[in-house]
């Protein structure tokens, strides 16, 4: 894939804070406290404008839990100023009316609320929270509608929760929300336990995956979504290019810039922006070097199969978190054990907050 003429962050995803009211086996960021290196307000301030400046017009803001940061209006009504759309990605615990009113006055347009069960006991096996935390998270959705914002919910499919995907859709239909978004496991942060992969690893099973998607790609409400971390889903196994550095960067906490959520390991980390300014990071080689990783460098099974030409090997940053090797095959593909039939359609891969595909609060 060759580089566009025009190259500019147009999405990015903002982990504001480390901090979190929960602590799930699958977070990336191995959320639980904030940290004193968390980028203050005025710094946020001043790489907002650079932003604005360099084109980008959507940030979703996650965390840890970004309602955390009290700021985050001020953040999101910055961005509005400068010509930037806003996102929330939350667990939806901490949302009350007043948070709900003073977030639509700042400007924000879209939420997504993360419950990991159709049942608090479902949710509980997953994100530890309580039956009271399941209520408050239905409120948030509530609440989050009556301030006018679009309203995704948000599941991470795993080998515990599988068998759930169907309720938890008749409960999303319930609510009204716009959208589910079905999140796969990947082994970064908390996933890396040896707990967790016991836990939600998929593979074993992606035939019943396999087939579920299948069955549920033309639903229309609430729609279904699977991110990246499902790798190229049936029945066409298109796959979309990488958008890692090349319309998509993420901020961390402490400053930290990456192409990707899906590229969080230290190899990956492109610099800071204590460091160099946020227009220098974007032009580092190192932004844009896993979107332009040569496809036919990928070794394995991924080479022999059909719809290589198609999928050019999926995530290559999930591809890592599983393996650590850049040219491994895709390690979770579905098509290895489902091979889909059907009439081929197109997939929207972005999600109403403008984060990217692999984040799930």
């Amino acid at each position: 894939m060759g580089e566009p003429v025009s190259r500019k962050p147009r999405l990015v995803g903002w982990g504001l804070t480390n901090r979190c009211n929960l602590s799930c086996p699958h977070c990336y960021s191995s959320s639980t406290k904030a940290s004193s290196e968390e980028l203050s307000t005025e710094e946020c301030f001043a790489i907002l404008d650079s932003l604005a400046g360099m084109g980008t017009e959507r940030i979703g803001w996650t965390g840890g839990e970004p309602l955390l940061r009290l700021d985050l209006e001020s953040l999101i009504a910055r961005g509005v100023a400068r010509g930037i759309q806003s996102g929330v990605t939350t667990n939806g615990i901490p949302m009350t009316p007043q948070r709900a009113e003073s977030l639509r006055k700042a400007g924000l347009k879209s939420v997504q609320i993360s419950l990991d069960g159709s049942t608090s006991a479902r949710n509980a096996r997953i994100r530890g929270a309580s039956a009271s935390d399941f209520d408050r998270v239905l409120r948030a959705i509530r609440l989050s509608q009556d301030a006018g914002f679009t309203v995704d919910m948000a599941m991470l499919v795993g080998r515990e929760t599988l068998d759930d995907v169907r309720d938890y859709l008749d409960l999303a239909s319930r609510m009204g929300v716009a959208g589910v978004r079905f999140c796969g496991f990947v082994p970064w942060g908390n996933g890396r336990s040896d707990d967790a992969r016991e836990r939600l690893d998929l593979r074993g099973r992606l035939a019943e995956l396999g087939a579920l998607i299948e069955d549920l790609q033309g639903r229309e409400s609430p729609v279904a979504m699977f991110d990246p971390g499902f790798g190229p889903l049936p029945p066409d196994y298109d796959y979309h290019d990488c958008i890692a550095g090349m319309e998509f960067l993420y901020i961390a906490p402490a400053g930290d810039v990456y192409p990707c959520t899906s590229l969080l390991g230290e190899r990956f980390r492109v610099g800071n922006v204590r460091g160099r300014p946020i227009e220098a990071l974007w032009e580092d080689p190192t932004m844009t070097a896993v979107a332009l990783h040569p496809k036919e460098r990928i070794t394995g099974p991924c080479r022999e199969c059909g719809m290589f030409e198609r999928c050019h090997g999926g995530c290559r940053g999930i591809t890592v978190a599983y393996t650590g090797d850049m040219d491994s095959s895709f390690p979770a593909c579905i098509a290895s054990a489902y091979p889909g039939a059907g009439a081929r359609h197109s997939r929207e891969d972005e999600t109403q907050d403008g984060s990217t595909l692999t984040d799930h609060s």
